[in-house]
């Protein structure tokens, strides 16, 4: 089999019809039926079945567009190689971060480090702390920073970079920010009948937000907005004053000026939200785990009374 029919069925199948994938792949589409067919004698059988609405794939043809894909993925990253050692960038960093720390943090740890390593080429992708550890597993990341995660972890190390807990947050004018002013603190009933933004319902790990207040006790719960991967538009609504938010201490201190924001003095504990350092574990010996952990490390120590200094993590040793 050539590996070009490979890349040339999936793109069929990812683009519905074999018209659509002709322009796509910039080949006439008489060349594309041709490979196919012969990618189809090859395999021995049809790879896919044609309808007034499209293509619709085989078994057989799902498989080996599976590795089309892989095929296409690698070749687009060897291209990405030779374009970053075109423009001198030497070294690829990638890195994968949840939405909240992506909005207050990675500005600043990404001018840190490309001021320190100016032939660096650096990826950052924002997603679920799930996706990101199975997108480490399949080296599409080399680091990534999430809480622990129900997911098989194999053959990847977790260092602790942040201890943080969950707390209740609003903006400094919701009614109950005024009340905790006058009364210097408050019950967990106060936060009951509430309404709610309800941040990381996919994320998959742990418990949801509104599972862990539910579990507590706190009743009438009212979450008519969810998000997730964009921490930016819950903080904007946190700002307007008639929500609150489950979200973590640390990082939200970070940004609690920016944003008008408060941290409800709720006499309970909603738990931990600790954040780790995750790596493939044959990668231990990589300079990138220190001198990203000593970034992190750098940039969380200035957040003010709240926070205390954070010192850089060494990267763990392989056990004998």
């Amino acid at each position: 089999m050539e590996s070009k029919h490979l890349v040339q069925l999936a793109t069929i199948l990812d683009s519905g019809s074999i018209s659509a994938a002709a322009s796509r792949l910039n080949v006439t589409q008489p060349t594309l039926t041709r490979n196919i067919q012969t990618l189809e004698m090859q395999a021995g059988g049809p790879l896919f079945t044609r309808s007034r609405h499209g293509v619709r794939q085989t078994p057989l043809g799902a498989d080996l567009a599976r590795h089309g894909r892989a095929i296409a993925k690698a070749v687009w990253s060897a291209q990405q190689v030779a374009v970053r050692h075109g423009l001198g960038l030497k070294q690829e960093l990638r890195i994968g971060v949840g939405p909240l720390l992506a909005n207050n943090l990675m500005n600043e740890m990404a001018q840190d480090l490309m001021a320190e390593h100016d032939d660096l080429s650096l990826l950052i992708r924002v997603d679920t702390p799930y996706r990101m550890i199975e997108q480490i597993h399949d080296e599409e990341l080399d680091l990534v920073f999430s809480p622990k995660v129900q997911s098989q972890t194999r053959d990847l190390v977790c260092d602790l970079v942040l201890e943080d807990r969950l707390v209740v947050v609003s903006s400094s004018q919701h009614p109950l920010a005024i009340r905790a002013q006058q009364t210097g603190s408050l019950a967990l009933s106060d936060i009951d009948n509430q309404a709610w933004i309800n941040m990381g319902t996919y994320a998959r790990f742990e418990e949801s937000p509104v599972e862990r207040l539910q579990s507590m006790g706190v009743s009438g719960i009212h979450t008519p907005i969810a998000l997730s991967g964009d921490a930016a538009i819950t903080l904007k609504m946190l700002r307007e004053g008639n929500h609150l938010s489950l979200m973590p201490e640390k990082l939200t201190r970070r940004v609690e000026q920016q944003y008008n924001l408060v941290v409800l003095p709720v006499d309970a504990d909603f738990g931990r939200r600790d954040i780790f350092l995750w790596y493939r574990a044959r990668d231990l010996d990589r300079r990138w785990v220190k001198v990203v952990s000593a970034a992190f490390a750098r940039r969380m120590a200035v957040v003010g009374d709240q926070t205390e200094s954070i010192q850089p993590l060494q990267p763990k040793q392989p056990d004998a």
